[in-house]
């Protein structure tokens, strides 16, 4: 630590201290069931619900409700992810598959953000909750499918010959390009919105 100011090497060793405890936690939380699937709307241009996004969230007993964008960078480095994802699977594949007993609800689309490591469950979790597999969208990132692109498309691929849809959700934070997405089969493209956020002020944005 020579060289190092003593006051880094302290909020350094709190970030860890307190990744290792909200690592403990969330792997209590997800045996316990202590996790949520909260549903954002999805609607179409005559502003009709057409469907709903699921977004997983985690009410902590004392913290309160804990942002994905702290709890999911712990899962993914620490394996919990493929637990984590397995929930998420179940339990919008569950939600959805309810939803076909509801006169009212069973045109509903639902999505939901799994990792490719999730793949082989998914024609298993459909059978197993009565989902229909036209009406599931899987979301996925830039980094997942650049990890093993040829073996994931593959895989898409043949969950696609079930109905299931596919989107790639915030493009423009990886490293995917424009000639890339097209050997993707891909539904959706989900922009992030740091990548357009001053489109129309960057003259090098522009073709």
């Amino acid at each position: 630590r020579d060289g190092v100011p003593k006051r880094f090497c302290s909020e350094l060793e709190q970030k860890l201290e307190e990744d290792i405890t909200l690592e403990r936690e969330l792997r209590l939380a997800i045996d316990s069931g202590a996790l949520s699937l909260h549903l954002q709307a999805q609607v179409d241009t005559h502003h009709d619900v057409i469907g709903a996004e699921a977004l997983v969230r985690w009410h902590h007993p004392q913290q309160g409700m804990i942002s994905p964008g702290r709890f999911i960078p712990i899962a993914e480095q620490t394996g919990l992810i493929l637990p984590l994802g397995a929930w998420v699977l179940k339990e919008g594949c569950r939600l959805l598959g309810e939803w076909q007993h509801d006169p009212r609800l069973r045109h509903l689309k639902l999505s939901l953000n799994v990792s490719v490591r999730q793949f082989q469950q998914v024609t298993t979790t459909l059978r197993a909750t009565g989902a229909p597999p036209e009406r599931l969208t899987l979301e996925l990132t830039e980094s997942l499918l650049m990890s093993d692109p040829e073996g994931t498309i593959d895989k898409m691929r043949r969950l696609r010959q079930l109905g299931i849809r596919f989107a790639l959700d915030d493009f423009g934070t990886g490293y995917s390009s424009l000639a890339y997405l097209k050997s993707l089969p891909l539904d959706t493209l989900k922009i992030d919105i740091a990548f357009v956020r001053d489109l129309t002020l960057d003259m090098q944005a522009t073709p």
